[in-house]
């Protein structure tokens, strides 16, 4: 008996890129009997309804009336019956042809599985980090970059499945035996954290996280977030802070944000000064100095979470 599945597609002003990985769906998804919706998250793009409205005949539309994040509007779906596996799909991904039928094979020997992703590369074909550790207190305040590194060396290339800590949320396959015991994604994250935050409480229930490196997509990334870069880093902090309040408790917050206060400091000393130094011709070194100085006085201001990219803050 073939396992029953449900894809969904999370949408917000991206419905070119969407369209891009409709199409690819069309070899992805070849052999393989599936259910498909995409989510609108209220995007505010002109005539972005309308260019949805013509995938109907592809899939079922779901247009939320305000933008939940990711956690929030796949949590929509998700306490949908009769399903074996959900796959939570990005906008910006190509799938490549046999994609699907080869994830759920591959998904189908793993015994306990909660959460699989794949390999992602980038448009260039550069490989992008898929899986990595859970963040700590020392990779947080040291380097967060040199800490994935070191936990993929330990994890070296392979052909078979491999158990990791979490995984990258582009594309998510989760097991609905895992998701009734573990429960949903966490909707009091908005964007950033939330899918490390599932593979922490998918672990904690019993069942597996798991990297399937044999099988890859390609990973546009970051589309909507990269409009509004300030915004979108203060909601990576404000992420990060909700995560280590709720894995690791208020003494690891407190130290957590003041060591973040710190360093963001440094770094926009250091980029001011470049930037003077340069005069300010340099664009890179002066688009650094404004976020950083962006971050350093969102810290002073106590850090509001009104300023992030949650929109229903605003009203609050």
């Amino acid at each position: 008996m073939s396992a029953k599945i449900l894809l969904a597609f999370l949408n917000y002003n991206t419905s070119e890129e969407l369209r891009g990985a409709c199409e690819s769906l069309r070899e992805a998804g070849r052999g393989v009997d599936y259910d498909l919706t995409i989510i609108d998250n209220a995007s505010t793009s002109v005539g972005e309804r309308e260019k949805l409205e013509e995938m109907k005949g592809e899939a079922e539309l779901v247009f939320l009336p305000e933008n939940l994040g990711f956690a929030g509007a796949f949590n929509k779906i998700l306490d949908r019956d009769g399903y074996d596996y959900f796959l939570l799909l990005n906008s910006d991904l190509i799938l490549p042809p046999g994609f699907l039928k080869d994830l759920l094979f591959e998904a189908g020997k793993v015994k306990d599985l909660g959460l699989g992703s794949v390999s992602f590369v980038r448009e260039d074909g550069k490989p992008q980090f898929s899986f990595g550790p859970v963040p700590t207190l020392s990779s947080e305040l040291i380097n967060r970059s040199l800490f994935q590194k070191r936990y993929r060396k330990s994890h070296p290339a392979s052909s078979d499945p491999m158990e990791v800590e979490s995984l990258l949320g582009a594309a998510l396959l989760v097991r609905s035996e895992a998701l009734r015991k573990a429960g949903p994604l966490d909707s009091r994250f908005f964007f950033f954290f939330e899918e490390t935050e599932w593979c922490c409480r998918m672990r904690d229930n019993g069942f597996k996280v798991v990297h399937f490196p044999m099988i890859s997509a390609t990973h546009l990334q970051g589309r909507s977030a990269n409009k509004v870069p300030l915004r979108a880093r203060i909601e990576f902090h404000i992420s990060r802070k909700l995560f280590f309040k709720l894995r690791y408790g208020s003494l690891a917050l407190f130290v957590l944000n003041f060591g973040i206060f710190l360093r963001t400091f440094v770094n926009f000393l250091a980029y001011l000064i470049m930037t003077i130094f340069t005069l300010g011709l340099a664009e890179k070194i002066r688009s650094k100095m404004k976020l950083y100085s962006g971050l350093f006085f969102w810290y002073l201001k106590g850090s509001p979470v009104k300023d992030g990219l949650d929109g229903r803050r605003w009203k609050k």
